[in-house]
């Protein structure tokens, strides 16, 4: 069974999963919301902490961060990219050698965004683990959301996990056929490439068939459309976005105030 990729919904028996998923939506804009308009490091430091009690909750501790490992480079880039070259730079922490030199302030600003791009992202792969897309799409269909543009979103959530499925699936296959992936930076990307032929005739023949099946559903009709899965908006839904909002309003004020 191929491995969880960096977007998957599961499935399992909490709260946060039987909510509906505009709700977590309103969650999940208030806090990026909260992420760039918080004037203190700390604040964001507490905004992430926020999401512990939330995933245990949810029963995805373990998977909300577990992808963040896999984007760390990113971070280590960041704080190199900042740290050496920062422009407006003027505490000097110390002297590099080839003439380089590491600046005290372009690592606490490397420090404010990586924290911001942290909390996004844990709040981000919290929203994606626990909505399924089917019931997202739903729901803002229901708002108005144009039924076109909620395939696109339905198939965009589900590009990653179908990817990394097919991949894997692909690469167990020429594994058992006697392909070594093993070894150095190098010798991966040459046993790799022979996967992209397969990986990329695959993803034509899947959207040939996904088209077909569109066209089979009357999907262009101008008929009224109808959803397998349903949602509503429950008075615990009204409740979880009204103290949602007032939250990150006041927490927003407070942290300019003090």
């Amino acid at each position: 069974m191929a491995s969880i990729g960096l977007s998957s919904y599961v499935e399992k028996d909490s709260f946060f999963h039987t909510i509906n998923p505009l709700t977590k939506l309103v969650i999940l804009l208030c806090v990026i919301i909260m992420s760039f308009t918080l004037s203190g490091f700390v604040y964001i430091l507490l905004l992430l902490l926020i999401i512990i009690p939330i995933a245990i909750k949810s029963k995805v501790l373990s998977l909300t961060f577990k992808p963040i490992f896999k984007l760390s480079f990113m971070f280590i880039l960041l704080f190199i990219i900042q740290g050496l070259f920062h422009p407006y730079a003027t505490k000097k922490l110390m002297d590099l050698p080839f003439g380089f030199t590491l600046w005290e302030d372009g690592l606490l600003y490397a420090a404010y965004i990586a924290s911001r791009l942290f909390v996004m992202m844990v709040f981000g792969y919290w929203f994606v683990l626990t909505t399924h897309p089917g019931d997202l799409v739903s729901s803002l269909t229901k708002i108005g959301l144009p039924h076109a543009l909620g395939y696109i979103i339905l198939t965009t959530l589900q590009i990653i996990p179908r990817i990394s499925g097919q991949m894997q699936t692909i690469i167990d296959a020429q594994r058992s056929r006697g392909l070594e992936t093993e070894g150095n930076l190098f010798q991966r990307i040459k046993s790799f490439m022979p996967l992209l032929g397969p990986l990329f005739m695959g993803s034509v023949q899947q959207s040939v068939e996904k088209s077909m099946a569109l066209e089979a559903r009357a999907f262009s009709s101008k008929g009224k459309k109808t959803s397998y899965r349903k949602t509503n908006i429950t008075n615990m839904d009204k409740i979880i976005m009204t103290i949602t909002i007032i939250f990150s309003i006041t927490w927003g004020v407070l942290s300019w105030i003090l």
